[in-house]
């Protein structure tokens, strides 16, 4: 992963990297890692939380692993005057792990997991039945390329 912020040295950059890989990594090994000592490193990260850079810690899922067999890429049309209804109704369907307003194709893109396509094709249905839901336009993940990353 490269890490280009406006900013940051390389050190705060590498230190990133690092945690985005893996953020349980010891104090002692980030250090090593990016030729600092411990205590350095720590008041980096203090600095880059404080800033909000680092946002939180996170732990990344394999959906497969936990009877998610479909991942699917959602873009979701709407009618505009319906947008802030139908973000919130998207919220309360569970399967539904990610929300995002755009200025791409879709006004909203969605990342669902579902355990199967009958299943997909329910989720779909419900969020077309959804006040102000034109159109859903569903991509299926084939394979990972580069990730994951938290979102």
């Amino acid at each position: 992963m490269d890490v280009k912020i406006r900013g940051l040295d390389e050190k705060d950059e590498k230190i990133l990297e690092m945690l985005m890989r893996n953020s349980r990594i010891s104090y002692t090994d980030l250090a090593r890692i990016v030729g600092l000592s411990d205590v350095a490193v720590i008041k980096r990260i203090k600095k880059l939380e404080d800033a909000g850079v680092i946002k939180s810690y996170t732990i990344v899922v394999d959906p497969s692993k936990i009877g998610y067999k479909l991942t699917c890429f959602t873009g979701i049309n709407v009618q505009p005057q319906e947008l802030f209804h139908v973000l919130e109704e998207l919220k309360k369907i569970p399967n539904i792990k990610y929300i995002a307003m755009t200025s791409g194709d879709h006004h909203i893109m969605a990342i669902i997991w579902a355990r199967d396509q009958d299943e997909l094709t329910k989720i779909h249905e419900k969020i077309l039945s959804i006040k102000g839901v034109e159109k859903v336009y569903p991509a299926i993940k084939l394979q990972e390329v580069k990730g994951p990353i938290c979102l």
